[in-house]
């Protein structure tokens, strides 16, 4: 009982409502202690507050945030102690010394979203320099860079999450949406519904939407060789992108339901979307395993039988000529989803499986 035990609160405590506050504060308790040791008093804060909002939704996430919060930090600090220096600190020196470093540091920042945090130290440092500015700028970075340090930490040790087994996810899901999307539409043709539940179709975007957020996370963590990750191409995403944009041709041919269509077409019609389902729902499996996909062959056949069934009702049925076309257009688009599900499969046989931290890349 005790392994299922331990296996239902790490997977609860995996979720980011509960991770990410966890780390979150590991990440504060780390930089308060750090910064007390090896700084003065008065730049605690400024290393717990850098801690307070690194930590992300995964490992790569929070190195990048805390790369581009020290980075932002240091190329502000420089900035303003420039401008301070030629300008002074007398009369209307500190007003324009604040507008023009927050000029640049704004302009930097738009530029590269990841430096924004310069903004805090140019504006900090402009209007409250220290005597020894240098030395207080200086100070001000440092407190920053363990404070970020911090939040890398507490990533890494507590509940690490890693950005490309968190895409692997998304995609899954989002291959599963592909699956109730395709029956959805099959079932709303073959049986005269025409108001679609339109929650499928948006659940892929956002699931798209979400590994591709974790793809770039990703990438960070690739190049860094502490993950234990080598780097490849992630060629899976631009394909169920594809692959949920052919499913528009669906969708589209179901909006009309054929009146006329025989027991027989709809019988074929409805088994060929449910392969398909379960042919996208053993990919999914495999995609979120981080494993190879098996061949898959069955949908295929089935397809081929679907269309006999169809060229045989259209010979033989006696349809008008705008169902005929109908049907063909029908069998057409699920030939374009098969040739993109044929595509998918193979780039989810051939995902390499991504390492935990510290591990091998498997081969």
């Amino acid at each position: 009982m005790k392994a299922p035990a331990l296996k239902w609160i790490r997977k609860h405590l995996q979720t980011d409502e509960v991770r990410i506050p966890i780390q979150t504060a590991s990440a504060v308790f780390l930089a308060y202690f750090a910064t007390s040791f090896f700084m003065e008093v008065e730049d605690v804060s400024w290393g717990v507050f850098s801690a307070l909002f690194v930590v992300q939704a995964s490992i790569g996430g929070t190195i990048g945030a805390a790369l581009g919060r020290i980075a932002g930090a240091a190329l502000g600090a420089v900035i303003a102690v420039a401008l301070v220096m030629l300008l002074g600190t007398e009369g209307w020196d500190t007003l324009i010394a604040l507008l023009a470093g927050v000029g640049i540091m704004s302009f930097l920042a738009a530029k590269w979203p990841v430096l924004a945090y310069g903004l805090v130290t140019v504006a900090i440092i402009a209007v409250a320099p220290d005597f020894y500015i240098v030395e207080g700028a200086l100070k001000k970075v440092l407190a920053i860079a363990i404070g970020s340090s911090c939040g890398m930490v507490a990533a890494f040790a507590v509940f690490p999450v890693l950005a490309r087994r968190t895409e692997q996810e998304h995609l899954a899901t989002a291959l599963r949406n592909c699956g109730d999307y395709v029956l959805e539409c099959t079932t709303c043709l073959v049986r005269d519904k025409r108001d679609k539940d339109r929650k499928a179709q948006n659940a892929i975007q956002r699931s798209i939407e979400q590994a591709r957020l974790m793809a770039r996370e990703a990438r960070i963590e690739e190049k860094t060789p502490a993950m234990g990750l080598s780097p490849f191409s992630q060629a899976l995403l631009p394909e169920i992108e594809r692959f949920a944009y052919t499913l528009t041709l669906v969708d589209r041919f179901s909006d009309k339901p054929i009146s006329d269509m025989r027991d027989d077409d709809k019988k074929a019609l409805l088994e060929l979307a449910g392969t398909v389902r379960n042919c996208l729902e053993e990919i999914a499996d495999a995609v979120e395993a981080g494993k190879p996909c098996q061949e898959i062959d069955d949908v295929e056949k089935v397809y081929r039988a679907f269309e006999e069934q169809v060229d045989a009702s259209i010979k033989h049925g006696g349809f008008p000529v705008e169902d005929e076309e109908h049907m063909v257009s029908i069998k057409s688009a699920y030939g374009s989803v098969l040739s993109n599900l044929a595509e998918l499969a193979r780039q989810a046989r051939g995902r390499p499986h991504p390492a935990g931290p510290g591990q091998p890349q498997k081969p």
